[in-house]
């Protein structure tokens, strides 16, 4: 029997789910946790469970990886299983989680599908959510914390139905990816999602194609060619481009210096990034500051 418990974290405490305690799982092979936690909270994570994580308010910190991103409101993200992560609240912050191993979550993705879910069923990912699926998420969790610590399954059912709209729109990558079955193809998907979802939340984390290559067990020319396979672009390409995106939103909605934001955006010197934003944004920092300050 699959067992889904609910619980609140209080403003300002600190909770380590590793640690059985009041509301929280136990038995993580069988169980699914799902939390609402308040401002100034901290919430560790153990490797081997899968969180989907919903900013209410002001937004997120999560860090995983030896790496800190900020999610903001309006994006849900999900976490990589193979690593632990800590979540905090800010001082205006709260959030909505809910956390189960790989296997749990197929089960419950399965249950609204009504197909048998290949693992891995959750690939890691920071994505913009709709409002109606925030909103669906909010009311489904607010149901759980009323109906007590110990929920009936079709609770779990419901948020398998959510995580499963949250990942459909990797089904066209995992088709790329080479594998005489499914599972195998899922398997190739996961590996090169994880490089991918390393590169969109750390930017400016110092990494090359050896690192990368590590993170996914991939020679760096294996991982070259399978990357560029399935998401058309190269890992360096995929880095720079997230780099500049990262930094024009920098631009825009900050008074840092463009040397301060060349620095933040990981780049080594100003000059590498003034031919990168140029090559990518077809204008100078300068000149994107001043069209984006006059719109």
């Amino acid at each position: 029997m699959i067992e889904v418990k609910a619980a609140r974290i209080p403003p300002g405490r600190y909770v380590t789910l590793a640690q059985a305690g009041d509301g929280l799982q136990s038995d993580w092979n069988t169980g699914m946790q799902v939390l609402l936690c308040d401002r100034y909270s901290r919430v560790a994570v153990p490797a081997g469970v899968v969180g989907l994580w919903c900013p209410l308010s002001a937004g997120i910190w999560i860090e995983a990886l030896g790496s800190r991103t900020f999610v903001k409101k309006g994006n849900g993200y999900t976490s990589d299983a193979e690593y632990a992560h800590e979540v905090s609240m800010p001082m205006h912050g709260a959030s909505i989680a809910i956390l189960a191993r790989h296997a749990v979550w197929a089960k419950f993705m399965a249950m609204y599908s009504g197909e048998i879910s290949q693992l891995p069923a959750v690939f890691p990912a920071s994505q913009s959510m709709p409002v109606s699926m925030r909103l669906a998420l909010l009311r489904l969790t607010r149901s759980a914390l009323r109906s007590g610590d110990t929920l009936e399954r079709l609770m779990g059912d419901r948020f398998g139905q959510v995580m499963l709209q949250m990942q459909q729109h990797f089904s066209p990558f995992i088709q790329r990816c080479p594998g005489s079955s499914a599972a195998r193809k899922r398997q190739i998907f996961s590996r090169l999602q994880r490089v991918r979802h390393l590169i969109q939340t750390s930017p400016a984390k110092d990494v090359d194609i050896s690192t990368l290559a590590i993170l996914a067990n991939y020679s760096p020319n294996q991982l070259i060619k399978l990357f560029n396979r399935v998401f058309g672009e190269t890992p360096y390409f995929s880095l720079v481009r997230t780099r500049i995106e990262f930094a024009r939103r920098l631009i825009s909605e900050t008074n840092m210096d463009i040397s301060e934001i060349s620095r933040a955006s990981g780049f080594e010197n100003r000059t590498s990034f003034a031919r990168a934003f140029k090559i990518h944004s077809g204008s100078t920092a300068s000149s994107f500051r001043y069209a984006a300050r006059r719109a």
